[in-house]
């Protein structure tokens, strides 16, 4: 149990960071946003360790979720099927990126010069 529950963490760490990732490419200066912005120092939205902090945020909220999933199957002594906290997983990760495509898109256009 202890392996597949290491293994459902590492999949879903995967799939936060390259969620973060996507995100940085698809949607340039979104991260550079007032409402956005994660980092104290503005200086650094930019720099590797923010992405992996707003990935490991990420990964708590489906662990959230997934923990959930894991406990009640533990107390009602039913086991949880293997694809059942990926695919919580990748729901979580994509309402996240569709959110994220939906702020992108309403940002106002820089003036043209």
């Amino acid at each position: 149990m202890l392996i597949r529950i290491l293994r459902e963490l590492a999949f879903s760490f995967v799939l936060c960071l390259g969620e973060r990732m996507l995100e940085r490419v698809l949607f340039p200066g979104l991260q550079r946003t007032a409402e956005r912005m994660t980092a104290a120092d503005p200086s650094r939205v930019d720099d590797i360790s923010t992405i992996v902090a707003e990935a490991i945020g990420l990964l708590a909220v489906v662990w959230v979720f997934d923990g959930s999933l894991y406990a009640i199957g533990w107390l009602s002594r039913r086991p949880l099927k293997p694809w059942v906290p990926s695919i919580v997983a990748t729901v979580i990760v994509a309402m996240t990126f569709a959110g994220a495509y939906a702020q992108w898109t309403t940002l106002p256009q820089p003036p043209e010069h």
